[in-house]
């Protein structure tokens, strides 16, 4: 059974076809599969190039994209992560290598295709992944609508916070930008939330984006704009967070402070200048010391957001707030998994006594973990506390960014975890990390055949 193509609304209310980018210097081919997109009901567009491709991105959002994985002047693997930010990729291959497929899933792409491609294959992969991208947008607006409703708690007693949540309301009542500083992990993107609830525009929208591992004019078409809406009108009368504006590219802050500075801005393509109607907040992530993070924030956008600053301090300067964090982490998880349990006093004790370089992240990661290997339990107990698993200084979760990271020992430690997480549904597993229940099967089919496990 063939699924039609997926549809969108243009400006006039008349569905209007799926945009979809092939990326391949073979004009043949680019040919043939132009030719097999528009039969199959989609709007073809085609770039031969790794620059051709941003740029058709830049003028023109698509929906999908057909993604060589050689190209004359990049490698297309390079391209994945880039591209998967603004649409779902699918990888073209040309010889079907479980090693570049599972490398392209690694890079964010959503799906493969094995050259020769078959119109039946190309209708059926396409179809799921802008179903999946469809399914996600809905996901991610429902969530969006009930964070909005819902306001934040910073959670603690402890005389650093009693003063955070003193200068926020503070911050709140004004409506100029904002900067919020804090380490990895602190809970910046709360602290914005709850600046908004308690600001005159509680009743606006929330939106917040991050900037790592943009491109400035991905970045930048998702904030103005193209033939659709972008952050900047979908916040208006309400709050946009730029979540680590620090790793935002420098020409992409310097837009963004033009943007704040004049109060206006203008949509991809369009010279209509639309008033900025959204208030600005801005996150950075504090590595060491009280200066590093914000050095990486161009001065003309520093100098703007600075003006009201806002410092979240670390776990390690509040540790009176970690039993009643840890509480509140265990209250969340054990409602969601429908098993109340109760941390021993040993545990809290463990828990106390560490240093937490990963802050709350780290904490409710350790609480999510310890609720999983307590199994029936009631009780969780000192042992099923595991600390040792995150290195001081390294957050909890996160990925070896060493010079050679083990990439399979990582893919594994991730797979490993979710699988233990949720029971061995694989097919859950599959949808929760955006890949095919086929690319599960065969991960584990290569450590098997490797002999391990």
């Amino acid at each position: 059974m063939s699924l039609a193509a997926p549809e969108r609304s243009q400006a006039a209310g008349q569905p209007a076809p799926a945009r979809v980018l092939l990326v391949d210097d073979d004009a043949t081919l680019g040919r043939l599969l132009a030719r097999q997109l528009a039969g199959l009901g989609y709007t073809p567009e085609v770039a031969a190039t790794a620059a051709e491709a941003r740029a058709a991105v830049a003028a023109h959002r698509p929906d999908a994209v057909l993604l060589d994985q050689r190209l004359p002047d990049a490698d297309g693997m390079d391209l994945v992560a880039e591209l998967a930010r603004v649409a779902p990729v699918v990888v073209l291959t040309a010889y079907g290598s479980v090693d570049q497929a599972v490398a392209a899933v690694r890079a964010g792409a959503a799906d493969y295709l094995t050259k020769p491609i078959t119109p039946a294959a190309l209708e059926l992969v396409l179809a799921r992944v802008l179903e999946m991208a469809r399914l996600r947008g809905e996901l991610g607006r429902l969530r969006r609508a009930i964070g909005a409703q819902e306001p934040p708690e910073l959670v603690g007693s402890s005389p650093e916070m009693v003063q955070l949540r003193r200068r926020a309301s503070a911050l709140a009542e004004g409506d100029v930008p904002a900067l919020i500083a804090g380490e990895w992990g602190t809970g910046k993107r709360t602290v914005a939330r709850f600046i908004h609830h308690q600001g005159p525009r509680r009743d606006g929208p929330f939106h917040q984006i991050s900037c790592v591992e943009h491109s400035a004019e991905t970045l930048m078409a998702e904030l103005v704009g193209d033939e659709e809406p972008g952050l900047l009108e979908l916040a208006a009368g309400g709050t946009l967070y730029l979540a680590d504006i620090g790793r935002a590219p420098a020409a992409a802050q310097r837009q963004i402070a033009v943007i704040i500075e004049s109060g206006a801005f203008a949509r991809r393509g369009s010279a209509a200048l639309q008033p900025l109607r959204a208030r600005i907040l801005a996150g950075v992530t504090l590595a060491s010391g009280p200066v590093s993070g914000r050095r990486e924030i161009v001065p003309e956008l520093f100098f703007l957001l600075s003006g009201m600053t806002l410092e979240v301090p670390p776990l390690r300067q509040r540790r009176k707030d970690i039993p009643e964090l840890a509480q509140n982490f265990l209250k969340r998880r054990s409602f969601a998994r429908d098993r109340p349990k109760r941390l021993s006093s040993g545990a809290l004790r463990r828990l106390c006594e560490w240093d937490w370089p990963g802050n709350l992240r780290e904490l409710q990661g350790v609480i999510e973990r310890a609720v999983i290997l307590s199994g029936e339990s009631p009780n969780i107990l000192p042992r099923h506390v595991e600390l040792n698993a995150v290195r001081p200084g390294e957050p909890a979760g996160a990925l070896d960014v060493s010079d050679e990271p083990d990439l399979d020992r990582l893919a594994e430690r991730y797979l490993d975890l979710l699988l233990e997480r949720h029971g061995g549904n694989r097919r859950r597993v599959a949808r929760i990390m955006g890949i095919s229940e086929r690319s599960i099967y065969r991960m584990l089919s290569r450590r098997r055949d490797q002999g391990g496990g």
